[in-house]
């Protein structure tokens, strides 16, 4: 007897979320590589069920149209890109991911900090989350604070 799934070559890609109580989840998507070339291949959502030959006829099937819906073009190797083939580079990929979100989060915390805090001290705002604005900027734009924060510093804004 063969299995089902003989004949299948897959590419993965981890994603977070959260469960029914709120904690925090890591998962895997799995998905089947029905294409390749040499820089790209194409893959669909797995169908456990079906051959490697039922599943390319099924997902490649029908109205072009309707393809793009179901079959996905992705770049080999490429270290963003949506999904991967071990699942180590899709480790790599999902830790590479979260921490340039974490960065970009912790540059947003701080620009927000320092707006917040230069309209305070220049006396255009009193208050909390339902501030009383005391008066307008002059210009169309406000210097918020005199440098960077310390995230921002790390940062290269286009000067040489």
């Amino acid at each position: 007897m063969t299995k089902i799934t003989e004949g299948k070559k897959y590419c993965y890609r981890y994603f977070d979320g959260h469960d029914s109580e709120g904690r925090p989840t890591v998962s895997l998507w799995k998905r089947v590589i029905i294409r390749e070339t040499e820089k790209t291949f194409w893959h669909v959502e797995d169908m456990p069920n079906m051959t490697f030959e039922q599943l390319v006829k099924y997902r490649t099937g029908g109205r072009r149209e309707n393809q793009k819906y179901h079959v996905k073009r992705c770049l080999k190797c490429a270290d963003r890109s949506r999904y991967h083939y071990t699942r180590e580079e899709a480790l790599r990929a999902f830790v590479y991911r979260k921490m340039f979100q974490l960065e970009k989060v912790q540059l947003t915390a701080e620009t927000v900090q320092m707006c917040l805090s230069g309209m305070r001290e220049a006396g255009m705002i009193t208050g909390g989350y339902r501030c009383t604005v005391e008066k307008l900027p002059d210009d169309a734009g406000f210097l918020a604070a005199s440098v960077p924060g310390p995230v921002a510093s790390t940062y290269s804004w286009g000067e040489y």
